[in-house]
């Protein structure tokens, strides 16, 4: 896991890093919400009898093309999440979430343009309650500092916006004797992304599908 995260963020810094040495550099800004399931697994959950959570999540993307196959999108994000205990309840969690993740997009996919991506995610919690006690912290579940993989598939229609399928794979670290508590979600969600901002000279600001 620390492997594979490794060396996902290592390719995103470089390719981060190549968007300044471009020339022509697309760069588009949108915003996206969404509903998911959460569910935390860890050495403590065969006594609590963890299960899936609702929540939801909301933000702004930027959506930078490198070229007009592949594209990075950082994302800026407060996420309502958590996991359900068979013996306690809901433990409920608040983040703040970086998702930043690589796209290779499909043109012309019926009326529109298919992108799976895949990306590291960085988070940090800003609040949450489990049995009438900090979620999060020392005297919690589990550590405020959340990181992980996400994989995605998102649909964008030429005109109406973007539909996403989401899977997310966290750590979220461990307390007080617990250890290795994972963060495992499956979320959808919808988004709009606003018209091309020539930040850069942009040789492909041609619209969205059209390239030449």
């Amino acid at each position: 896991m620390k492997k594979i995260f490794f060396t996902l963020s290592l390719l995103l810094a470089v390719s981060l890093s190549t968007v300044e040495a471009q020339e022509d550099v697309k760069v588009r800004f949108g915003v996206t919400a969404g509903f998911g399931m959460t569910k935390w697994n860890g050495d403590y959950s065969s006594d609590l009898g963890t299960s899936f959570k609702p929540g939801f999540r909301l933000g702004g993307v930027a959506e930078m093309m490198l070229t007009p196959k592949w594209s990075v999108q950082p994302e800026l994000l407060f996420s309502y999440e958590g996991t359900g205990t068979d013996a306690l309840g809901d433990a409920t969690a608040m983040y703040i979430k970086l998702p930043i993740l690589a796209y290779y997009n499909f043109h012309n996919i019926g009326p529109g343009q298919l992108s799976p991506g895949v990306g590291p995610y960085f988070a940090g919690g800003i609040g949450g309650n489990f049995d009438g006690e900090p979620t999060l912290g020392y005297d919690g579940l589990a550590e405020k500092f959340d990181w992980g993989i996400q994989i995605r598939a998102a649909y964008e229609l030429q005109t109406l916006g973007v539909a996403k399928l989401n899977g997310m794979y966290g750590f979220i670290g461990y307390e007080q004797g617990f250890t290795k508590t994972y963060n495992m979600g499956l979320l959808v969600g919808v988004g709009y992304k606003f018209q091309y901002n020539k930040w850069l000279k942009s040789a492909y600001n041609k619209g969205i599908f059209k390239y030449d």
